[in-house]
């Protein structure tokens, strides 16, 4: 399994947060939820962090069973209009938002 991850670091401009999350919820997700390939997206609001953290306001998740999958979705006419949506929604972000692409696999717990 490959998981494509989005950090939003930064902050949600003061008073808007809630505003930036329904957003999210109401015009982003359907995007993340409609690529090809995706078997699952996680979005996470980050509710705490070690004082020495970054400030990270979301993380979005999207696993993909291989590369031909997460390939597919980054070549999919999906993601410009994704992207145009996350840049009207960015405009109540201060930050950046970048990508990384691991593997990984889910462990359950010990005994």
């Amino acid at each position: 399994m490959l998981t494509r991850t989005a950090i939003y670091e930064g902050t949600v401009r003061d008073g808007r947060e809630d505003e930036f999350f329904r957003r999210v919820r109401d015009e982003l997700e359907p995007f993340w939820r409609r690529f090809p390939g995706v078997t699952a997206v996680r979005v996470q609001r980050l509710r705490s962090k070690d004082a020495d953290a970054r400030p990270i306001a979301m993380i979005l998740e999207m696993d993909f069973p291989d590369q031909a999958a997460l390939d597919a979705c980054l070549a999919s006419p999906i993601r410009p209009e994704s992207h145009a949506a996350t840049e009207a929604v960015m405009q109540m972000f201060d930050g950046r938002f970048y990508h990384l692409v691991s593997e990984g696999r889910t462990l359950p717990p010990a005994g």
